[in-house]
């Protein structure tokens, strides 16, 4: 009984110290001149300003690549990490993009015409799923160099990270 006694009091100890250690840490940022201060704003702005960029190429080329095809609905980064390597960012990401086909009746599509012609027993799914949201999910890295000129590459590898250059326009099937 002594002995956990002994070790909740080391722990509270532990955590007090811990506490107080965060208190003089907040302390001491308080303190910072408005100097320092203003480089680390600008380095979050700088991020900040990385990921806009990164975001609205992102958009940019969604919309060239697959806008003849689909109503675009929505981009979403998640995940996203950035670095600098000799003198260039690489921010890896996930990108979702959520489209749609172009409201339309089914039934004046293809492939849809042709199963409810052909009495297909997936006509009925075909048809209700054509007009649903549906996502493309990529795993990228956008690598920001020279003139904030960006190049996007994918992960090719099935297992692992393989990077190659790539455009959005690759994706689309042929």
């Amino acid at each position: 009984m002594k002995k956990i006694i002994m070790i909740l009091l080391a722990i509270l100890v532990a955590f007090g110290v811990s506490a107080c250690n965060d208190i003089t840490t907040q302390k001491e940022i308080g303190s910072i001149t408005n100097d320092n201060k203003a480089s680390v704003d600008t380095e979050e702005t700088t991020d900040d300003t990385n990921y806009d960029k990164v975001s609205a190429y992102m958009k940019e080329e969604c919309r060239k690549a697959f806008s003849p095809y689909y109503e675009l609905l929505d981009f979403q980064i998640s995940d996203y990490q950035e670095e600098v390597v000799n003198g260039n960012v690489e921010a890896i990401f996930s990108y979702k993009l959520i489209h749609k086909n172009y409201d339309r009746d089914p039934d004046t599509v293809g492939y849809i015409k042709e199963a409810k012609e052909s009495g297909n027993k997936n006509y009925q799914q075909l048809y209700d799923e054509y007009l649903q949201p549906k996502e493309m999910n990529f795993h990228l890295k956008a690598i920001i160099g020279e003139n904030d000129l960006i190049t996007l590459y994918s992960n090719i590898s099935p297992k692992g990270i393989e990077w190659e250059e790539t455009k959005m326009t690759d994706f689309i099937i042929k």
